[in-house]
């Protein structure tokens, strides 16, 4: 009886392991939040893959977008690349733009991977695909 229990005890765990790997779906489109720690406020911005937006003396551009399925715990994962808009010159005598931050954003954990800049914040909130116009 003991070895029944624990065999099933050990399938409902693989089950329970199984259900919590989240499906991630890939959409077009995020709504980032970002922040002017100088005036204190903050604005939504709308950003579809491969379309870089401004921000203040920032450009931020979404490389991909990962949502989960409604059914699912929400979570929302954006792999972004910020760069400063204030060129700096090269050894070289090049124009760059630096960059300031590139990697994943989780909306759940926006401390886990925050752009670290000393005048703005940029959060993920969503990704999600955009509606079509209606006919």
């Amino acid at each position: 009886m003991r070895s029944v229990i624990l065999s099933l005890a050990a399938g409902l765990a693989v089950a329970a392991g199984a259900q919590a790997t989240p499906t991630w779906m890939q959409k077009d489109e995020a709504t980032l939040r970002a922040l002017d720690k100088i005036t204190g406020r903050s604005t939504d911005l709308r950003i579809r893959v491969g379309e870089p937006v401004q921000f203040g003396s920032l450009e931020v551009d979404l490389k991909v977008c990962y949502q989960t399925p409604p059914e699912e715990a929400p979570e929302s994962a954006a792999f972004l690349q910020v760069h400063s808009l204030k060129a700096q010159p090269t050894e070289t005598g090049d124009i760059e733009r630096p960059r300031v931050f590139s990697g994943w954003m989780f909306a759940s954990s926006p401390g886990l991977s925050a752009l670290e800049h000393p005048v703005y914040d940029v959060w993920v909130i969503e990704c999600e695909t955009p509606e079509l116009p209606a006919e």
